[in-house]
């Protein structure tokens, strides 16, 4: 096995940003699963569709479409 490199100021910022933008990029999918899971809830009490027929559409199955519900738009 390769040995590693000890930590330079370079490496050490370089990680440094690594985290930032793992960070970002968290933050934008959730955001992103917010906005989606909040259109699927306004659908929802719009009553144009119900949850089962959102499950259908989707592909996904009604117990994950509830609990991506709660979780996703709880505070709304």
């Amino acid at each position: 096995m390769t040995p590693t490199r000890p930590d330079t100021p370079e490496t050490t910022a370089a990680k440094k940003r690594l985290d930032q933008a793992a960070a970002a990029r968290d933050q934008a999918v959730e955001t992103a699963q917010r906005t989606y899971w909040a259109a699927v809830k306004a659908e929802m009490e719009a009553k144009n569709l119900t949850q089962a027929a959102i499950a259908a559409h989707l592909g996904f199955s009604r117990e994950h479409v509830r609990k991506q519900l709660i979780r996703y738009t709880a505070d709304q």
